[in-house]
């Protein structure tokens, strides 16, 4: 069976923040659990506004990396 990563992200992150970013969450483990077992966090907020969203899909995982804009 192939697992897939797909990656979703806005257009004022760059590829190589995506990637890294969600290296960051996969390196953390299957730390959420659900009634189907455990996954890779929901949410992780990061201190330099990076927020990654992930969600469990019938062939892998669907990552959603964003930034926080800062409150003026």
């Amino acid at each position: 069976m192939n697992n897939k990563i797909i990656i979703n992200k806005n257009s004022i992150i760059t590829d190589a923040e995506a990637l890294y970013k969600v290296f960051q969450v996969i390196g953390e483990g299957l730390v959420s659990e659900t009634s189907k077992g455990k996954q890779y966090c929901f949410a992780t907020k990061f201190k330099d506004g990076y927020v990654v969203t992930c969600n469990k899909t019938k062939t892998g995982y669907s990552f959603k990396v964003g930034k926080e804009e800062r409150q003026k």
